[in-house]
């Protein structure tokens, strides 16, 4: 939640099934696998399907199934798994949306995009009964699509290559649990959810013990699909809790990411339970964030580079670049309900040593500082906001910037700083106007996120009547 601090300790970790266990002489092994390994897993009939997942425009997870032994006989050929290039045309819900239709709409005939699966995040996860591969879309030559939330970040570290420095990065992601199932809580309207604690219990031992059991399997699978935990704390709001993934490279936190909270929900949904990461899913409740934390190494990834002047560029950068890039932190209408004063949520854009009420935080001393943006909630496309901060701080360290004054005590209350745009509107706006994000992102790129968040708006906007406004018209208006 955005009303404490994180903490990085080992979780609980239990051992709890949640279905029987395949034989012994016959269970597959769990985590990453190589092609050679995926072969021997189908020569042995533990193998029929490989299933080819990629990220949406949201950070969703979109799958394909295919026959395993197909998967091996078409590996190298570009064009072996087609789907409609639509699919990034689409919003969460799914619908065509109008501002989306240079992405292969009706106009163009709903052409064909191409999935190249990447072998090196080939894997077994406990949560599904096949291997999993990442796959990234391209054209029929080969060419990734460049506003593909996976190439977006891809291209922004290879920009970071060019000036000597690789990223690792981790991330802290919040969520709410509720005892009802998924399909419950969407029959109920979402009105009567019940939160697995019943009142305040940040890092609270005993509070934590109802939901040890569903905690627990997370850690357990996690660990087990290679998405590596740092640590977990019951968090202050009702039913909030937080599990914070290993630092690792970039672009692999990013697919850990993705993975992991395709895992959690599903995890949720097979124990009867539901799960949210959505920014603010009560406006009583607590935000859910997700902290991001970046450190600089060299290019061989071996020396850190926390004392270089290129990190104190990349901060640099990041605090310039921040007010413009909100949209690729908050994403949706609904992402903006968490920037309230004094919520630990940041509102001011300012650069602190340890201070938690700025939206960046310097962490640690010499070579190993690192930098904590506290502005993405849970919500967030991790692709796109590690791309954000890739693209930030590349900026800084080619204009050589400066590290940002340490600014001290409740930033909250300063008039004096830069703040956090307080709408989808506001932020829209600042993204459009930028010509350092259009031409770091690329005209192709910077307009689809835009139009990304036009659609999100306009759906919000004109398509729905809220509770509030029922609320408040009905009787009186």
């Amino acid at each position: 939640m955005d009303t404490m601090p994180n903490i990085d300790r080992d979780g609980a970790i239990g051992d709890v099934d949640i279905a029987p266990p395949a034989p012994a002489a016959r269970a597959p092994r769990y985590g990453a696998l190589t092609v050679a390994e995926l072969m021997e897993q189908i020569d042995a009939g533990l193998v029929e399907g490989v299933l080819l997942i990629t990220p949406d425009n949201t950070g969703r997870c979109l799958a394909e199934r295919v026959a395993a032994d197909g998967f091996i006989e078409n590996l190298g050929r570009t064009t072996a798994y087609k789907v409609p290039l639509m699919l990034w045309g689409l919003d969460i819900e799914q619908d065509v949306r109008p501002g989306l239709d240079h992405i292969g709409g009706m106009g163009d005939g709903v052409p064909d995009v191409y999935l190249s699966p990447d072998l090196g995040t080939l894997r077994r996860v406990p949560w599904v009964p096949m291997p999993v591969v990442i796959c990234d879309p391209v054209d029929e030559n080969g060419v990734p699509l460049a506003f593909a939330p996976r190439q977006i970040l891809k291209d922004q570290l290879t920009r970071l290559e060019a000036l000597g420095v690789t990223l690792q990065a981790a991330t802290e992601v919040e969520f709410y649990l509720f005892d009802e199932s998924y399909e419950s809580a969407w029959h109920d309207d979402y009105r009567t959810l019940t939160p697995s604690t019943r009142y305040h219990a940040a890092y609270d031992a005993f509070a934590g013990i109802k939901s040890e059991g569903f905690i627990a399997q997370v850690i357990r699978q996690m660990d087990q699909a290679g998405v590596e935990i740092e640590g977990y704390a019951g968090e202050y709001g009702l039913g909030q809790h937080e599990i914070n993934l290993k630092h690792t490279t970039c672009l692999d936190m990013a697919d850990r990411h993705f993975l992991y909270k395709w895992g959690v929900k599903t995890i949720a949904a097979r124990m009867d339970k539901s799960v949210t990461f959505m920014a603010k899913w009560n406006i009583d409740s607590d935000g859910n964030s997700c902290h991001v934390h970046v450190s600089l190494w060299d290019q061989d990834g071996v020396t850190p580079l926390g004392a270089d002047a290129r990190f104190d560029g990349f901060v640099g950068g990041l605090a310039a670049r921040a007010e413009a890039a909100t949209l690729m932190y908050a994403p949706l209408v609904n992402s903006y309900r968490r920037f309230r004063p004094h919520s630990f949520a940041p509102t001011a854009i300012a650069v602190g040593d340890n201070n938690r009420t700025c939206s960046l935080r310097v962490v640690g001393s010499g070579d190993v500082r690192r930098i904590e943006n506290r502005i993405p909630g849970a919500d967030v496309n991790p692709y796109v906001a590690l791309g954000a901060i890739a693209l930030s701080g590349a900026d800084g360290i080619e204009a050589s910037l400066t590290m940002p004054p340490m600014e001290l005590g409740d930033v909250y209350s300063r008039d004096d700083v830069p703040q956090i745009p307080g709408s989808l509107h506001a932020a829209l706006d600042l993204f459009e106007r930028s010509d350092e994000l259009r031409a770091a992102l690329g005209e192709a790129v910077h307009g689809h996120l835009l139009a990304l968040g036009r659609e999100e708006e306009k759906a919000f906007l004109n398509e729905t009547v809220t509770d509030w406004e029922k609320r408040r018209l009905f009787e009186r208006g």
